[in-house]
């Protein structure tokens, strides 16, 4: 299954309240403040895009409730190749890419498919809510180039 997958599979609203509750879990003082329409937005333009073939794969170790940093390695981007740990998926700048990518869930992980999807949006639009400014704001942050994982 691939993230494009799951996104075609429920509608915004259908994944809403586990996203209001990653927010209110991980970051409870701006989940009072969500303004859910946006978001709307923003899952319906990440359901448009057009997935790529990607070398890559994502792998979900852990649930996102409570993970310190909000974003770590639970959710991240490994190599079809060898298996190898790129960086958490927040950090991969190709959204296309992204959404092409297989799913692959730790044995140990208990996650509806509805939550998954709730926390791939989280994890995908973690710097912001569209690809150009997840890549600004993650060049600014981390002092990186545009092309630092292709």
């Amino acid at each position: 299954m691939t993230f494009k997958d799951l996104l075609e599979q429920f509608s915004f609203d259908e994944i809403a309240p586990a996203f209001k509750t990653l927010w209110q879990r991980n970051a409870p003082e701006q989940a009072a403040r969500l303004d859910m329409e946006g978001w709307r937005k923003i899952y319906h333009s990440i359901q448009e895009i057009k997935p790529v073939h990607s070398p890559y794969y994502i792998r979900l170790g852990y649930r996102w409730e409570g993970c310190i940093p909000m974003v770590d390695m639970n959710c991240s981007v490994y190599a079809k190749e060898d298996n190898a740990l790129c960086y958490p998926l927040s950090n991969h700048s190709h959204w296309a890419e992204s959404v092409g990518m297989e799913i692959v869930i730790g044995e140990d992980v208990k996650i509806a498919p509805k939550e998954l999807v709730a926390g791939l949006l989280w994890e995908i639009t973690y710097y912001g809510g569209t690809e150009a400014m997840s890549n600004e704001n993650q060049e600014r942050f981390f002092n990186r180039s545009r092309n630092a994982n292709k």
